[in-house]
């Protein structure tokens, strides 16, 4: 296969990835499935074009070394090529059940496969700043055998994929979601992995002086203490909490349903919108249909909420991922 369209498949995948992984996290649960298998089968057809890609570089790595010992453009590209190799192998072992989201003293694996990810967009777009070629032409790249090892490639990722996915499928003996989470105790109370999103910090909250802000475009903007809360019809939600970090648990929830609390503030005709904003600034929009369905719960089970876990309030969205289940609710902003 020629050099260019090796590079030009490379750079066309990892940005299939990239963005295949963003959109999983942040769509619907029912809209991200198809993503999900459509990130890991582009990842397996990574793994294998860079075996091919590994005789291009050996070969561009003798004739520059050879004239330039101190190009800075290899440079850049071992970081890229460390990232894009970290990034797969977090993610193929992941998916193999070789690590779990407790591997790294506490912090998932699976984070740090999507911050060497992230960590490829900057990466790539240097190394093609210094690196981008225009011969041949593009139009002048697929031959005959050029499409034949294209084809050869597709249906070798196809069956590494399949292969793959039964195998991660038997060693998780059904306890794995489609995202890749894997199963962390269900119906445990606040007896479930804590995480936080990015740099937030578990907040001290005195509950003389909190109350939970609705406001933007309603009619009557409210303010609610925490006894208000408890005193309003109890709703409960029976709903799996999928984490980014791997981890998945299925819980009872209870408190508020947040339709009750948007009704006895009456929204605005005009509203479409509202964002659900944590104490630590960490904050979420839903659409108002699928907002009012949502519960703020106050209780896990028969637990009030421990502080790690959002105590007082926290937001939960079936069907959503983890981080948009804001912990720490301070204020909904309708708009």
């Amino acid at each position: 296969m020629p050099r260019r369209l090796t590079n030009l498949l490379l750079l066309a995948l990892v940005v299939a990835q990239v963005a295949s992984g963003l959109l999983g996290w942040v769509l619907p649960e029912a809209w991200a499935l198809p993503l999900y298998d459509l990130h890991r089968g582009l990842g397996m057809a990574l793994v294998l074009l860079l075996l091919w890609k590994q005789l291009i570089v050996r070969s561009s790595l003798r004739r520059r070394l050879g004239r330039s010992p101190r190009d800075r453009s290899v440079l850049v590209g071992a970081v890229t090529a460390l990232a894009l190799l970290g990034s797969l192998g977090l993610g193929l072992a992941w998916t193999l059940d070789l690590v779990s989201f407790e591997s790294l003293w506490g912090y998932s694996p699976l984070n740090l496969h999507v911050a060497l990810g992230l960590a490829l967009v900057p990466l790539v777009l240097l190394h093609l700043a210094r690196r981008w070629e225009r011969k041949p032409a593009t139009r002048d790249l697929v031959s005959r055998r050029s499409a034949l090892r294209l084809i050869g490639l597709s249906a070798a990722t196809l069956v590494s994929w399949r292969l793959v996915e039964r195998t991660a499928e038997a060693l998780a003996e059904g306890s794995r979601r489609a995202s890749g989470s894997k199963h962390a105790g269900s119906f445990t109370g606040n007896d479930f992995p804590i995480t936080i999103w990015l740099f937030d910090t578990v907040p001290a909250l005195d509950l003389a002086s909190w109350r939970l802000q609705v406001g933007g475009s309603v009619v009557r903007p409210g303010s609610f203490a925490y006894r208000e809360l408890l005193a309003l019809p109890a709703r409960e939600a029976r709903a799996v909490l999928d984490c980014t970090g791997g981890w998945w648990s299925e819980q009872v929830w209870r408190g508020v349903a947040v339709g009750d609390l948007l009704a006895a503030c009456g929204v605005a005709p005009h509203a479409r919108e509202a964002a659900v904003v944590s104490v630590t600034g960490h904050r979420w929009s839903l659409p108002l249909d699928e907002l009012r369905a949502a519960v703020l719960a106050t209780h896990v089970g028969d637990e009030e909420l421990s502080p790690g876990h959002g105590y007082p309030l926290r937001l939960v969205v079936p069907g959503r991922r983890g981080f948009q289940w804001v912990k720490w609710v301070g204020s909904i902003e309708v708009a």
